[in-house]
């Protein structure tokens, strides 16, 4: 009973685990970080060695796969530079000398001490170290999950009972296949089945065609658990996921074209390759193992060009994942300030832009509730705004390090207050998307209300004014146009006095409380845009190298 709940307590420790590698990478990232990773993994070569690393060390493709969704996600990595490293993981978890070397008891129990003591001391409290000390800690739960794992692997050849079981394996194959493809999916990873096929190996418990089918079968247990990590991923991060399937059932069936033709064919000439080279049973079955991933690597490498084009047509990029990307700004672009400053523009203009669309879903909704029936898309419209609200302020998180990253360099000084106004702008834009996706709250509760007619009017005329005046800032910003930032002043006059006036006359009245809350909630919010829209117009009014004036 021990053997399994050992198995359970690492598998749910290694999922854990892995949860916080992905949930604290992302956020721990900056754009040093992100600078640095780029540095490392620009060539073949240092691809390579990434992955050959992370396999060995991790032991665990999915695990490797988590760390590079979050950086795929996080911006860190290209999509495309992640499939090799993926295929080189597979090769590193063959690496079993070196896992052997290394104690993972001993490493995991040193990364829990340290971030035990990090959160009794509340570093864990600093903005700066927060994240860090969770994926350090995730770190730490994923190496001892796995050797739970194998430690309770090491335990099964233990069991009398299964020791008798064990040796009728290489009797059936089938059976032995079927094995090797459940454990390898239980524990997340093929290379246990490995370690428990050489150890009853070189206990004389299990033969050579028994131990290859187990080893052969893993992959398809392998295969099986990373297509149980796609869940609910969707572009790259799913495309990363369906690489490693497709690879590991490429090289299955390679493995058992290899396997049938060494049998039967060849008279087992790799049998007799092993033994010339004074193998014994369980280093047999590691160079089989190795050669069921060197299979697998090249069957993807003749395939890549049909199968990279198959996976983006099975996970095309999510429409959350193209709006979290910037379109203007580059790291190679800080070599030169005035090229910076334009493109940081240009992305701002862009985003500025892409405000409207806000609040395109509640104008169709009030258009179509006035007859005092909900919009069959009104939740849809909600939902796209707050992940259009999460994916932009990504593009603006990215904006904001590339601009203080250009005020590090120290440029002249007309660059820095060029920056600096670019800076006010990134901020009030943030602002605005807050509040445009808060305004979709508001409207929600007034729709399908027989008895909110009256809100629902006054919430589609701010809804039709404040998107008219968000297309009309960015055009202005387009243009710069003397006459178009006159008319977005004249527009965006202080209206707390009619907003006052609107909420006592409607809080006065006999609507519910929810109704009063959405009426307070969207003259306030709306209030709010008219002074962030008003100050981005200053912004822009304002000259280089002289303040805005206030608004």
């Amino acid at each position: 009973m021990s053997i399994f709940v050992s198995l359970f307590a690492g598998l749910g420790l290694f999922f854990i685990g892995v949860r916080l590698i992905s949930a604290n990478l992302r956020q721990v990232i900056g754009r040093r970080l992100r600078q640095l990773i780029a540095r490392a993994v620009t060539g073949s070569g240092s691809l390579a060695l990434f992955g050959l690393l992370a396999g060995a060390v991790m032991q665990s493709v999915n695990a490797v796969i988590h760390v590079l969704v979050a950086l795929v996600t996080a911006g860190a990595m290209d999509r495309r530079k992640a499939f090799p490293i993926i295929r080189w993981a597979n090769l590193g978890t063959s690496m079993l000398a070196l896992v052997a070397a290394i104690d993972l008891h001993a490493l995991a129990l040193c990364l829990l001490g340290l971030t035990g003591i990090a959160y009794y001391k509340q570093i864990d409290q600093s903005t700066r170290w927060r994240h860090a000390l969770g994926a350090l800690l995730g770190l730490g739960l994923l190496f001892l999950g796995t050797d739970f794992i194998k430690s309770g692997a090491a335990l099964l050849k233990t069991a009398p009972w299964l020791r008798h079981q064990i040796s009728e394996l290489g009797i059936w194959l089938l059976p032995s296949f079927a094995m090797g493809a459940a454990v390898a999916w239980l524990a997340q990873s093929s290379t246990t089945v490995v370690v428990i096929t050489m150890s009853l190996a070189a206990g004389g418990l299990m033969g050579w065609n028994g131990g290859a089918m187990l080893v052969i079968g893993a992959g398809l247990g392998s295969a099986a658990s990373a297509w149980s990590l796609a869940g609910r991923l969707q572009g790259s991060a799913r495309q990363l996921v369906l690489f490693q399937v497709l690879l590991r059932l490429q090289g299955l069936v390679l493995s058992l074209l290899f396997y049938g033709v060494n049998r039967w064919l060849l008279d087992d000439a790799f049998g007799r390759l092993m033994d010339g080279l004074g193998l014994g049973p369980a280093a047999r079955l590691a160079a089989l193992y190795m050669v069921v991933q060197l299979l697998s690597d090249l069957a993807s490498r003749a395939l890549q060009a049909p199968g990279l084009r198959r996976l983006e047509s099975w996970a095309p990029p999510s429409v959350q994942e193209d709006l979290s990307r910037p379109h203007f700004v580059h790291d190679e672009a800080l070599d030169e300030p005035e090229t910076a400053l334009l493109l940081a523009d240009k992305e701002q203009q862009r985003l500025l832009a892409a405000l409207p669309a806000y609040l395109d879903a509640l104008r169709q909704d009030g258009q179509d509730g006035q007859d005092g029936q909900a919009a069959p898309d009104a939740d849809a419209g909600a939902a796209s705004a707050d992940k259009r609200q999460a994916a932009e302020s990504q593009v603006l998180q990215l904006c904001e390090q590339f601009l203080l990253e250009l005020v590090d360099r120290q440029h002249s000084r007309a660059v820095l207050e060029r920056a600096m106004v670019l800076r006010d702008r990134n901020r009030l834009l943030a602002s605005l998307q807050e509040s445009l996706a808060e305004l979709h709250g508001a409207a929600e509760l007034a729709q399908g209300r027989e008895d909110a007619r009256a809100v629902r009017q006054l919430l589609d005329q701010l809804v039709q004014s404040l998107h008219m005046m968000l297309q009309t800032l960015a055009d202005a910003a387009r243009s710069a146009e003397p006459e178009d930032l006159a008319l977005l002043r004249a527009l965006t006059h202080d209206r707390s006095e009619l907003m006052d006036d609107i909420r006592r006359r409607l809080l006065g009245s006999d609507l519910d409380a929810g109704l009063q809350q959405a009426v307070f909630t969207a003259t306030s919010v709306f209030e709010r845009c008219i002074w962030l829209l008003r100050r981005y117009v200053l912004l822009l009014d304002a000259p280089a190298g002289r303040p805005a004036p206030r608004p």
